[in-house]
């Protein structure tokens, strides 16, 4: 192919990858190991409702029941949601809808990347300020770089993917209110924190977007439902960039009958996974050789002597996780919290392998 025919912003572009799993304990992308079709409440309401939705029409290209379901649950307007195909879709209609080539995109580092990623397609430039020692936001950091910058978009990941920190509610709001332009709150691990949300605030600021998720708590990730919650014209804005069926039929039932029942849900799948992730954290922090980080979601961070080798040592146990090659995590891996059983096979493999470079 001729490289002339690609975007200028794509020409050496290196896109997000997932890399090939061969392993069949897969702990690297933050999946819930609980299926809500396991539920038979919620696996009747599922089949109920795709029973009377014809295949041969097109779904509701605003997902209006499940727009109504998801402001209830999050405590706003119908009006002030926009459901997505997942979170990515989300940060995607964000970047496409306000950033022009050559304005300024600021986060942190390390953070989750596909905001810089769109941020780049689109031409903008990325600005970042780099957490402290501890993978602690620098707070004052970044409440000064947005002052004295103003970027066109702030993305804040709260709790942060990879690192686990969240930031408490106060210092989000002085975030959003020191900005002249638009502020993302990402949230998706929000209900693993079992802290109030910004959206409690969201009638004050006409800047603010909230990016929630039902991949993660709810264990829809194979579905693909996210969505978006800001004042009403910022919702009809990203309207305007979205794709006009964007949520197939399948997931819009799927989500609705997890709505149905999302009381029952979290009540099932929260408590038994911050449970594994305390006795992960607790029998992980006394180990020579390896760091443990705080986490207010379903994974945790965790420095080791040797990356590589600690990979090798547990793809050698058919157990996948994720590693990364940036700087700033190298010999980091990020472990998802799963079952009890997982976590104590992930903990035992980790352990021995931390004492052969002690």
């Amino acid at each position: 192919m001729n490289n002339n025919w690609l975007r200028n912003t794509i020409r050496s572009f290196e896109p997000y990858v997932v890399p090939e799993i061969k392993e069949h304990i897969v702990i690297n992308a933050n999946e819930s190991p609980y299926n809500i079709f396991d539920f038979p409440q919620v696996k009747a309401d599922f089949l109920e409702r795709l029973a009377k939705t014809p295949s041969y029409h097109y779904p509701d290209p605003f997902a209006e029941e499940l727009r109504a379901a998801l402001a209830k649950y999050v405590g706003c307007q119908p009006q002030e949601v926009l459901v997505s195909n997942g979170g990515d879709e989300i940060i995607s209609l964000i970047m496409n809808t306000f950033l022009n080539p050559g304005d300024t995109l600021l986060t942190h580092t390390p953070t989750f990347d596909i905001y810089g990623i769109d941020a780049e397609v689109l031409g903008a430039q990325v600005v970042t300020v780099s957490d402290l020692d501890g993978y602690r936001r620098d707070r004052d950091g970044l409440l000064t770089k947005v002052k004295e910058v103003q970027p066109k978009v702030t993305v804040l990941c709260n709790p942060n993917n990879p690192t686990g920190e969240l930031l408490p509610l106060d210092y989000v709001e002085s975030l959003v209110q020191a900005a002249d332009n638009i502020v993302v709150i990402d949230e998706a691990y929000l209900e693993f924190a079992g802290a109030p949300s910004i959206i409690t605030k969201l009638s004050q600021y006409d800047n603010l977007i909230v990016i929630r998720t039902l991949s993660k708590a709810f264990g829809l990730a194979g579905c693909r439902v996210g969505y978006g919650v800001a004042q009403k014209e910022l919702i009809d804005a990203l309207g305007l960039t979205k794709l006009v069926y964007n949520l197939n039929i399948l997931s819009q039932n799927a989500a609705l009958a997890a709505m149905d029942y999302a009381d029952d849900i979290l009540a099932h799948n929260i408590p038994p996974t911050l449970a594994a992730r305390q006795y992960f954290m607790d029998a992980l922090k006394d180990v020579p050789g390896l760091t443990v980080y705080p986490s207010s979601t379903n994974f945790v961070l965790v420095r080791v002597p040797d990356g590589p080798a600690m990979v090798k040592a547990l793809h050698d146990a058919d157990i996948c996780v994720r590693s990364y090659k940036a700087a700033n995590l190298k010999n980091c891996l990020r472990i998802t919290i799963t079952t009890d059983e997982v976590v104590r096979k992930v903990v035992a493999v980790m352990t021995e392998e931390a004492k052969k470079n002690a």
